[in-house]
């Protein structure tokens, strides 16, 4: 069960290509879950697990909690950056959300088999709000040198929580086929947006010349949240 459209040339220093490695890693767990979930509510499907609905619902349950786990641990890395230890604690603590789904590994395997579910619409949209988390972590590390630290501190736990705030609930939304994910988060971002601008204000004005990375980091966590809140607002819905 558990196997962006970002200007990343500042991120290339520092460590992109293992970050999006591990990134697509866990996209690729988070996609196995959603489908599972999905497929436990698909009434055509046939299967031992659908035979007690009270059992189904207790499964689709536990899963919802293990993606959320799972996405939770993932956004919190420290710095930003990403790692096999990383990507092991995320599904350590999924797994631990699903105890009875685990169990039923088997059954739920043969379940989903029965009919693949496209996700690449929703994998892109998740891969772009945890980046949005993974991206403003490494802004707020690189700009403490240079910031007052406590003032900073307040504001990135403003950004962070928000943007958490989005990506678990564009998936509780992804879990539900007939939602709109984007249009129940568009405006969460919208107002993140405020909040990372305020962070970016807090480093030395450069002139544009020679900005250290926590200033070039932190403009591009702000143009990514106002492209996407433009865009999802503006009714770019992905399919169900």
């Amino acid at each position: 069960m558990l196997g962006g459209r970002l200007g990343y040339s500042a991120l290339r220093v520092t460590g992109e290509d293992v970050r999006m490695e591990k990134l697509e890693t866990a996209l690729d767990d988070l996609d196995g879950l959603l489908e599972a979930y999905r497929a436990l509510g698909d009434d055509a499907r046939s299967s031992v697990l659908r035979r007690s609905p009270g059992g189904l619902r207790q499964l689709q349950r536990e899963i919802a909690a293990a993606a959320d786990a799972y996405a939770a641990t993932l956004i919190a890395s420290a710095g930003g950056e990403l790692s096999t230890q990383r990507i092991n604690k995320c599904r350590k603590d999924a797994q631990a959300k699903m105890k009875g789904a685990v169990a039923k590994q088997k059954e739920l395997a043969s379940l989903v088999n029965q009919r693949r579910l496209t996700s690449a619409a929703w994998r892109e949209d998740i891969k772009q709000l945890v980046t949005l988390s993974l991206h403003c972590r490494a802004a707020v590390a690189a700009l403490a040198p240079a910031v007052d630290a406590r003032l900073a501190e307040a504001l990135a736990n403003k950004v962070l929580v928000e943007l958490r705030e989005a990506t678990l609930l564009y998936m509780a939304s992804a879990r539900d086929s007939s939602a709109k994910p984007r249009a129940a988060v568009s405006a969460l971002l919208a107002k993140t947006e405020g909040h990372a601008a305020e962070l970016a204000k807090l480093a030395p004005d450069m002139g544009g010349q020679n900005e250290p990375l926590g200033v070039v980091l932190s403009k591009d966590v702000i143009e990514l949240l106002h492209r996407t809140a433009l865009e999802w607002e503006a009714g770019g819905q992905i399919a169900g």
